[in-house]
């Protein structure tokens, strides 16, 4: 029976997202919400009742939870059918007053995006002062996600604008499909910031040990690519798969490579004789274990009682999380991270002030609602979150289709949803895409500045004239 619902969504998602683009819709903010729930409710889901443990990163939530049943299948599909439902309601009024404010300017853009490079540069040398050395980042940085190793220091906050060399890089590459777009020729100077810009971002994602800060700005080049009427051809989508394979590879092979022990790697490969399909199979079971969580832990909140996280705990504790606990000198409420991995059996060592080694298990959205609100208020919000999801397609959605930098905005918008979506978890929406937020609010005030300045300008014209 659970098979059978599982097809059952796929086939849906399949048949609503073909009947979009017969109909002439372009790419957009649904057809990335259908793309990531068929891939994390459907497409795991399978693998997960055929693979077992092994696509599944907390396999310990596995052996105690098992792999979800046809309860949880049908909670999927009737939780993806009234979110769809809530996106077809009647649409807010003022539709296009996300398209009235005017396309961003080119020049204020590149202003913006130099401004983020050099502050991202400036923190990475930082960051590798601090480690020790450029190879150094690399070799540790599988320890120090984990909390192996600990950073000492009131300041380390910082980090999480190291991001800005990746933005920095996504945002000069609109600039250039927007020159491109309107055929205006890419100066060398322009260039050379973009080349850089893409050297610091490959530093910082590889220095990260993490897959989505390398997918995600890759990921939004092709988006914003894409969205301005650009023909898919099939190198760009094989390029995309290119990038899922080489991040799904890099945490188990990165750091070894790049630390300088390649010989190792090397006689790795030889000696296990794995050949391209192991290297393959290993890249597509490690991205597997990362797409898993959302699912499994649904299942596992499944057996969890009403309110037993506490309600609404992360709103609660958001004002503290957002703040550099070191500087201010408080501690953080570790309360939920802690039971969340007690609840799912994880044993995970504590750090100095309390905090889980290696962080704590996020509910995902649907574990979240239900944790919070049962079942009935489960449903009920996934048919408001259709309804908002799609306050903001039409927000955020360019009425200049070759307007790449608020193509890139509105992308960012998207895939911060569907951060919220995957985890169930603002402070992954407001604290590790922080840069995000802080680009769009910078752009989006040069751009109103030159808005009131425009019209002062020609008043002044006007009156010389007179």
């Amino acid at each position: 029976m659970a098979l059978f619902l599982y097809i059952s969504l796929g086939t849906l998602i399949g048949v609503l997202e073909w009947r979009r683009h017969s109909r002439g819709e372009p790419l957009n903010a649904m057809t990335a919400f259908n793309v990531s729930y068929l891939i994390l409710f459907v497409f795991v889901p399978f693998n997960v009742m055929y693979f077992g443990e092994d696509v599944i990163r907390q396999r310990y939530a596995y052996e105690a939870y098992g792999p979800g049943d046809a309860w949880t299948a049908f909670c999927l599909l009737f939780s993806y059918v009234l979110f769809c439902l809530g996106y077809w309601w009647k649409s807010p009024k003022n539709q296009r007053i996300g398209g009235n404010c005017g396309a961003f300017s080119l020049q204020d853009s590149a202003h913006v995006a130099k401004i983020v490079f050099f502050i991202g540069v400036l923190l990475t040398l930082v960051y590798v002062v601090q480690i020790g050395g450029v190879t150094s980042v690399i070799s540790e940085a599988n320890a120090i996600r984990r909390g192996e190793i600990r950073l000492e220091g009131k300041f380390v906050f910082y980090r999480y604008f190291s991001q800005f060399s990746a933005d920095a890089f996504v945002l000069f590459v609109a600039i250039a499909l927007a020159k491109l777009a309107r055929k205006i020729e890419i100066t060398t100077r322009e260039k050379v910031y973009l080349f850089c810009a893409l050297l610091f971002f490959v530093y910082y994602a590889l220095s990260t040990a993490g897959r989505r800060p390398f997918i995600y700005p890759i990921f939004l080049c092709f988006l914003v690519y894409w969205s301005m009427g650009t023909k898919i051809k099939k190198p760009a989508v094989a390029a995309l798969a290119l990038v899922f394979v080489i991040a799904g590879l890099g945490t188990i092979l990165g750091p070894i490579i790049l630390s300088g022990h390649l010989s190792t790697a090397f006689d790795v490969y030889q000696s296990s004789q794995i050949g391209w399909r192991g290297l393959l199979e290993i890249a597509y079971f490690n991205t597997l274990q990362g797409l898993g969580d959302s699912y499994i832990h649904f299942v596992g909140m499944q057996k969890a009682s009403l309110w037993q996280f506490g309600f609404l705990s992360d709103i609660v504790n958001l004002p503290q999380d957002v703040l550099p606990s070191r500087l201010l000198g408080f501690q953080r409420n570790w309360d939920l991270s802690n039971q969340i991995n007690d609840f799912f059996g994880i044993q995970l060592p504590e750090g100095p002030q309390g905090e889980p080694l290696g962080g704590g298990e996020p509910l995902s959205l649907h574990g979240y609602l239900l944790v919070n609100f049962g079942y009935v208020g489960m449903f009920v919000l996934f048919f408001v979150l259709g309804w908002f999801y799609k306050w903001v397609h039409i927000r955020f959605k360019p009425a200049n289709p070759k307007d790449a930098v608020a193509w890139l905005i509105y992308w960012w918008v998207v895939l911060g949803f569907f951060v919220y979506f995957r985890d169930g978890s603002l402070l992954f929406v407001v604290k590790d895409q922080l840069t995000w937020w802080l680009i769009t609010a910078l752009l989006l005030y040069y751009r109103a500045n030159r808005q009131v300045t425009i019209p002062r300008l020609r008043e002044s014209v006007s009156l010389a004239g007179h």
